[in-house]
């Protein structure tokens, strides 16, 4: 059997504010977070469509749940009046001012012995795949994106700022780009894959060396239903293998989802990783598998044994972010999480604990 040791939180909680989410999952899931996110609480607790916020209507498709948008046609007049309203847009993901806000509650329970003092604050970052891909009609993407890394990257370049780099962690969750690596999103404004790797790739390359940088790959999590079931885990091996070939720096961790539909074949679903665990181990990098599953302990149990026979050491987590779980569902996910899993040896001292 594996080691299988710490949990991992991908970044949303169904809880009132940020301190409620700290106070709450230290304590739930003891000694087995090296990483706290803020639980992307108000406004941010549906992924990221509060992003969808920053752009003009006019250049928005109609969004249905677990539907993939169909391209509008445009005329000359609607094209033009579009790219106008979007050229006189000025767009703050808002990213930034959440992050500092939150990180100073982060930072008085740090000091309160409420938090591990070793531990960091983990920033969520959205990636272009999903706000352009999603919330941008498809004339208009390839202006959109480059308006919109602009300013993912002057978010970045902010948190970076006000936050020490020794407590801080940033994951790009990348949810419509593992669809579009694997055909099952809509048509995106590109044509090669390699266009979205080296985009990740910058994206990557915005983190500065000494802040920990991590993966969150994901399938979509609408009303509990995935836009896609992923059939095994080939696809994240093979995209985070090309992302972290073209980035050239290692991830300091990485997280992928375990679907309930695999139960029956999970052998086969787990398999893949054998071409991505070496290079994980070789550079240090955690790897987190979504494999908890609320209030179905035997399944977990049942996870974790086929991943042992691929991954000698990981960490487990729920297949994407908690925010749209019922929060009667968060004591069961914080126990499993818990059972299933070894504490970090270096927060099991009283000393360090912050408990």
């Amino acid at each position: 059997m594996a080691t299988v040791r710490g949990c991992h939180m991908v970044g949303s909680v169904p809880l009132a504010d940020t301190e409620t989410v700290f106070r709450t999952c230290i304590s739930g899931m003891p000694n087995r977070l090296k990483r706290i996110p803020d639980g992307e609480t108000g406004p941010r607790n549906y992924f990221v469509y509060f992003q969808s916020l920053l752009w003009p209507k006019a250049i928005q498709p109609e969004i249905e749940l677990n539907v993939l948008p169909k391209a509008r046609d445009f005329s000359e007049e609607e094209y033009v009046e579009g790219l106008r309203l979007l050229e006189a847009t000025e767009l703050k993901t808002g990213y930034d001012d959440a992050a500092i806000a939150s990180y100073e509650v982060f930072r008085r329970l740090k000091k309160d012995g409420v938090l591990p003092r070793d531990m960091r604050f983990l920033v969520c970052m959205t990636t272009l795949g999903n706000v352009v891909g999603a919330y941008v009609e498809r004339a208009f993407q390839p202006r959109a994106e480059k308006m919109y890394e602009a300013a993912l990257f002057q978010a970045l370049r902010n948190i970076q700022d006000r936050i020490p780099p020794g407590e801080l962690a940033i994951q790009l969750d990348m949810s419509v780009e593992m669809l579009y690596w694997e055909g099952k999103w809509a048509e995106p404004w590109w044509s090669d894959r390699s266009y979205m790797v080296d985009y990740l790739s910058r994206m990557a390359n915005q983190v500065d060396k000494d802040v920990e940088f991590g993966l969150h790959f994901c399938y979509g999590d609408m009303e509990h239903k995935h836009v896609a079931e992923p059939e095994s885990l080939q696809g994240v091996a093979d995209f985070a293998n090309s992302i972290l070939d073209k980035c050239g720096r290692p991830a300091s961790f990485l997280h992928c989802p375990v679907a309930l539909s695999a139960i029956d074949r999970l052998d086969d679903y787990f398999r893949p990783l054998e071409t991505l665990v070496p290079r994980l181990r070789r550079d240090g990098t955690e790897l987190y598998l979504g494999l908890v599953h609320a209030g179905d302990m035997e399944c977990t149990r049942r996870m974790v044994e086929a991943a042992s026979k691929v991954a000698p050491e990981f960490g487990v987590a729920t297949e994407c972010g908690w925010g749209r779980t019922p929060a009667d569902h968060l004591e069961s996910i914080m126990e499993i999480s818990t059972a299933v899993s070894e504490p970090f040896p270096e927060y099991t001292s009283k000393e360090t604990s912050g408990a």
